[in-house]
């Protein structure tokens, strides 16, 4: 990946706050994890968050990878059609 100088500059303010303006474009929900090198360099990684009640989804690979399978099969037309109880 390569990153691309925006043309901006900014400078910290008294707590250490750096506005980035409009330097960058966020999209709606998106939240950044702010991570710094031993060379003062600074990434914002653009995260968005979960609801707590869904975090379990996320928190076992195993169960990503049963989502992605069944998405897969859904989208290859690989349905069973189940009568469901009242």
């Amino acid at each position: 990946m390569e990153w691309v100088y925006t043309g901006k500059e900014s400078e910290p303010d008294g707590k250490h706050r750096v506005s980035l303006g409009a330097a960058i474009k966020t999209p709606p929900g998106v939240r950044y994890r702010v991570l710094q090198n031993e060379r003062g360099q600074i990434l914002l990684d653009p995260v968005k968050s979960v609801p707590a009640d869904e975090a379990w989804v996320f928190e076992n690979p195993a169960r990503i990878e049963s989502i992605k399978r069944g998405v897969a099969q859904a989208e290859a037309g690989k349905l069973r059609k189940r009568k469901l109880k009242d």
